[in-house]
């Protein structure tokens, strides 16, 4: 075994195991905190498209918090199981908004979160709201 495949190996793990948090306040670019979730997932590793339907889960998840939402808080990213759960939240409590995503309202975003994801809701927290959506980890276990 080479020294890039038995890196790759060495990563696999703590990779699926990483997760991150990237605050939001502020409104960082998207190309930004894709990049830095990109970077905490792979472990420094090249990406090597395990993560491709995440990102885009995330990117979706986050642009909606920009365009829809009040005080946007943070995006967390963690392994849960063979999944990774994203989360959005922020200081608006309205989810009624954010569940009127159903079919033929025009929200093709969270259509794609949908069938992206194994679930995706929304709930209350003591802050605002929190958007989640599970999402499988492509090809997990790694070989």
């Amino acid at each position: 075994m080479d020294f890039d495949e038995e890196l790759a190996r060495l990563t696999r793990e703590p990779a699926g195991a990483a997760g991150t948090r990237v605050s939001l306040c502020g409104l960082p670019d998207l190309r930004e905190v894709r990049s830095r979730v990109a970077e905490s997932l792979t472990f420094g590793a090249c990406p090597d498209g395990r993560f491709g339907g995440v990102m885009l889960v995330i990117d979706e998840l986050v642009g909606n918090a920009y365009r829809h939402a009040t005080a946007v808080r943070e995006l967390q990213v963690a392994r849960a199981g063979e999944h990774l759960l994203v989360e959005v939240s922020d200081h608006d409590p309205d989810v009624a908004a954010v569940r009127a995503g159903h079919p033929g309202s025009g929200r093709y975003g969270l259509r794609l979160v949908g069938q992206l994801s194994l679930d995706w809701g929304v709930r209350l927290d003591r802050a605002g709201k929190v958007v989640w959506a599970l999402v499988p980890i492509q090809g997990f276990p790694a070989t």
